[in-house]
């Protein structure tokens, strides 16, 4: 199917609209038209300090990672100075910045001590809807999340997304698509959720109930390991009673209802490669973003093999693009993953580090490490080629794990 690239600006950033004839019909009755759009809302990215960039001094990297960032991002153009907030405001850091006197949520944060938490950058969703306009008001050019993540890469650090939100907007569909209608559905099993396997995989589901409606609810965990969820809520409701950035927009439709899909933790690191390598054009993000939510989510009613008309809407925008699927960490990998994890954050590996090369300078933990791996090679290898429970191990997982990136392991 043939799709309309011309774009506008809408919540949540640069959006294409798809087609006329499948999400822009004319109804009758004097109602409004139908619209859907696919968008971004907000994100958070983290900059690794790389291995050979890095020095014992960690405020001296630091401060020149935010820089490297502010100066490829053109942030520091846009805004102005950055200065320290008065409190830390992302969770597990000890220290923010933040651009003052900005009507939008938008902040630097790292920790004193541990750098191999790195740099933590959050923009909310009117933070980065701003800083889209803001730059094509400055340089006359459009950016969009896959381009923002090539303009700020760095030899100095690694960027990667832990967080992204793809949405889609039903501007004046039916009230099958809202909130309320759905709830009641999945409860009383008149509707289910599928993922582009056919496999129902909500196990948990939450609605927020006011005056006997439910204006959000929420499908799958919120939990911090969880690497996916979904919103649905009324954003008409939202924008009229409450926040009111995009007031305007919301009174001009009947009703507004926004399916919000959170991507975190392993999805969205697989999600930024994806990015980095594949997305080139509008056209090609506004099929990602569709075809990430509805790997995750369709709908479907009782009875029916077709989805819903919604989700229909959505599978396309996608048209004939074709992306790599999310994976799941196979719990085969999980004895690998944890070991890596204990030899970087429970072994004392980095504190041994930092001590002799405090004493004998900045190439004694490289020689450390050589002398490890030298020691490796010579005794333990030829060893372990004969340990049964090894070899096993490897038969079993090694074609799997090949497909995997040591770099999720971090």
């Amino acid at each position: 199917m043939k799709k309309n690239r011309d774009s506008h600006q809408a919540s949540g950033g640069i959006v294409i609209t798809p087609t006329p004839q499948k999400t822009r019909m004319i109804e009758r009755n004097n109602k409004m038209k139908k619209e859907l759009s696919v968008s971004i809302d907000e994100i958070t990215l983290v900059l690794l300090l790389a291995k050979e960039s890095s020095t014992l001094d960690w405020n001296k990297n630091r401060k020149n990672m935010i820089q490297i960032f502010l100066d490829k991002s053109k942030l520091g153009e846009l805004y102005g100075k950055i200065v320290q907030a008065d409190k830390c405001l992302q969770p597990g850091y000890t220290y923010s910045q933040i651009f003052p006197d900005k009507p939008f949520h938008f902040c630097i944060s790292w920790h004193e001590t541990f750098d191999n938490m790195g740099i933590c950058i959050h923009f909310s969703a009117l933070a980065w809807a701003m800083y889209q306009t803001d730059f094509f008001r400055k340089y006359n050019k459009r950016t969009n999340v896959a381009n923002f993540l090539r303009m700020v890469q760095s030899e100095s650090y690694v960027t990667r997304l832990s967080r992204i939100d793809f949405v889609a907007d039903y501007k004046n569909f039916p009230p099958s698509v809202s909130p309320d209608v759905i709830y009641r559905g999945l409860t009383e099993k008149r509707l289910t959720v599928r993922d582009c396997e056919n496999r129902n995989l909500i196990r948990t589901k939450e609605g927020l109930n006011k005056e006997g409606r439910y204006h959000t609810i929420y499908l799958g965990s919120r939990k911090n390991h969880s690497r996916c969820f979904c919103r649905i809520y009324d954003k008409k409701i939202e924008q009229l009673q409450g926040v009111r950035s995009y007031y305007q927009e919301a009174i001009s439709c009947d009703s507004w209802i926004r399916h919000e899909v959170v991507f975190r933790q392993s999805y969205a690191q697989q999600i930024t490669r994806e990015l980095l390598e594949n997305i080139h054009t509008e056209y090609e993000l506004q099929s990602f973003i569709a075809q990430k939510i509805t790997e995750k989510y369709r709908f479907y009613e009782k009875g029916f093999s077709e989805p819903t008309e919604y989700t229909k809407a959505l599978l396309e925008i996608i048209g004939n693009q074709q992306f790599s699927r999310l994976r799941n960490p196979s719990p085969r990998d999980n004895d690998l993953k944890s070991s890596i994890n204990y030899l970087r954050n429970g072994s004392g590996l980095y504190p041994i580090l930092y001590k002799i090369s405090y004493i004998w300078g900045d190439d004694a933990g490289k020689k450390l490490l050589k002398l490890l791996y030298i020691e490796y090679e010579g005794k333990y290898k030829k060893e372990a080629s004969k340990k049964e429970d090894i070899f096993l191990w490897l038969k079993k997982h090694q074609a799997s794990l090949k497909n995997e990136n040591l770099e999720d392991y971090f």
